[in-house]
């Protein structure tokens, strides 16, 4: 049965009346759950005729529940917005009339098993387990971004009068930073807006820079999206695109990406730790092979950045990417190495800004914000490697233990400290993230930038697993504000949300 927009949206304003005495006027519901207050009115108007609610007058008037929750059952919500399903007419005696009348007596069955008043556990936990799609703003990060938005700061730094040069200050300061941080010279330290644009300006920029070496680039079949799809672009303007393949714990086939690599090949892009799967790459033997040919390598660091050492004195990377919302800073912040002497062409052109690699009016109180979020990470690696990697292991432990027919995706070993993937036999992901979210728990199914997508996850496909395996698998992401309460809570719920999916799944065990 799905539910339309109606009774999604009159459960979860519905929520906001469960308090005993609550009265609240359609504007202030509209407000919190982001619902159109005249759609929202619609809704009110018939659950009123239903009975369900009541309207008080006056200047603190507005909509309550006429009887306690705790006799108000989902059931007689959904049948004051919904349309009757599986109903055969009276005169009809087709042979398939008694099984539609079970199957709505059972699904009636459970809506009025349930009563309103116990939508309100799902309000009293929220666990965020998503670290990986993007964190939040650490507290020192946001004060350390505030005075950037004063009048003092508002120059462009390319402007040559006093606030100019007080901007292009701070931003030198924080190249500096980055620059200390990776082991290069500040000057190969290049700001830009996102990890996809950091991407994106690598793959692009080196094959027209390089186009009359060679057409030839190669990237793993592991890839984050932007990677990807800047490859399959390039190949409608002429480039070859290879793809290595991984094992099943999603390590690069190093023999083969020795075997692939010709006069030709111009560009080696292999993500560092994997953003799905969480493992990590070798980037050091990757990078040699890549130095002995004479290969540009780029790596998109943009999980692994602060979270593993990366000192770029020792490795042969010519290019990296990193990411600020992946450590704690702001969105709209991201850098770019470019080793000194690499041929690149820039993506966006203009005024010249970060060298003249990307022009673009710079984001100064994000790059603040990203600096020190990478500052406060690597000052805290020791710790938070040890907290995590140590919340990691018991969760992926005990979901292992407790959940039949549960497999653990990526390298067991060589992951980000704070990654778990798993996938569940004869259940759905999406389904699963879904009911997890109704119990307050925030997680991911294949990678967040691409979830709303039905296809199967490719990096989990690569690994060897069928489709309907890589559509039963969740993404934990475990971050600085993770505590052992919130793993303890999800270990809690999630067995039974599995169990409750496999004994209405169409899959056989």
């Amino acid at each position: 049965m799905n539910l339309s927009t109606k009774s999604r949206y009159g459960l979860r304003a519905l929520t906001n009346l469960l308090d005993q005495d609550c009265c609240c006027s359609v504007k202030q519901i509209s407000k919190k759950e982001h619902i159109s207050s005249d759609y929202l009115e619609k809704i009110f108007a018939k659950l009123k005729k239903a009975g369900l609610l009541k309207v008080e007058r006056g200047a603190c008037g507005g909509y309550s529940l006429s009887r306690d929750p705790k006799k108000i059952t989902l059931g007689e919500v959904i049948n004051a917005l919904e349309k009757p399903e599986f109903i055969c007419p009276d005169f009809c005696d087709c042979q398939s009339k008694s099984v539609w009348q079970k199957i709505q007596s059972g699904f009636s069955h459970v809506l009025n098993s349930i009563t309103l008043d116990q939508l309100k556990t799902s309000n009293n936990k929220s666990v965020y387990l998503d670290y990986a799609a993007s964190t939040p703003v650490d507290p020192e990060v946001l004060n350390a971004m505030l005075p950037c938005f004063d009048f003092s700061f508002c120059g462009n730094t390319m402007s040559l009068h006093q606030m100019g040069s007080a901007a292009s200050q701070v931003v030198e300061s924080c190249r500096v930073s980055f620059a200390d941080i990776l082991k290069v010279q500040p000057q190969e330290i290049i700001f830009t807006g996102s990890a996809t644009e950091s991407n994106n300006t690598v793959l692009k920029g080196i094959a027209f820079a390089n186009k009359s070496k060679g057409k030839h680039i190669i990237i793993s079949s592991v890839e984050h999206d932007c990677v990807l799809n800047s490859a399959k672009w390039l190949e409608t303007q002429g480039f070859e695109i290879s793809q290595i393949s991984v094992d099943k714990f999603g390590l690069l086939n190093l023999d083969e990406f020795k075997k692939t690599i010709r006069p030709d090949t111009i560009l080696v892009s292999i993500i560092h730790g994997n953003n799905e799967i969480g493992t990590i790459q070798d980037l050091q033997s990757i990078g040699q092979i890549c130095h002995d040919r004479g290969v540009y390598f780029h790596t998109d660091a943009s999980q692994s950045f602060t979270k593993t050492p990366i000192d770029l004195s020792k490795l042969n990377i010519d290019l990296l990417t990193a990411s600020s919302h992946k450590i704690y800073g702001p969105k709209g912040a991201a850098l770019l190495y470019i080793k000194t002497g690499t041929k690149i062409t820039p993506l966006l052109h203009g005024g010249g800004h970060e060298f003249g690699f990307r022009s673009s009016t710079v984001n100064l109180p994000a790059i603040v914000g990203f600096t020190k979020a990478a500052e406060i990470s690597v000052k805290n690696f020791d710790q938070e490697n040890k907290k995590l990697s140590e919340l990691r292991d018991y969760l992926i432990k005990n979901i292992l233990k407790t959940i039949p027919e549960s497999h653990l995706n990526g390298h067991p070993q060589k992951r980000l400290y704070n990654n778990i993937n798993i996938s569940f036999a004869r259940v759905e992901g999406e389904s699963l993230l879904l009911e997890l979210d109704f119990y307050g728990i925030a997680v991911s199914t294949g990678s967040a930038c691409s979830s709303s997508s039905l296809e199967p996850s490719h990096v989990l496909l690569a690994t060897g697993l069928r489709p309907e395996q890589a559509h039963g698998s969740l993404r934990f992401s475990l971050g600085r504000f993770t505590t052992k309460s919130e793993v303890d809570y999800l270990l809690k719920v999630l067995p039974q949300v599995i169990n409750k999916f496999r004994q209405i799944s169409p899959f056989k065990s």
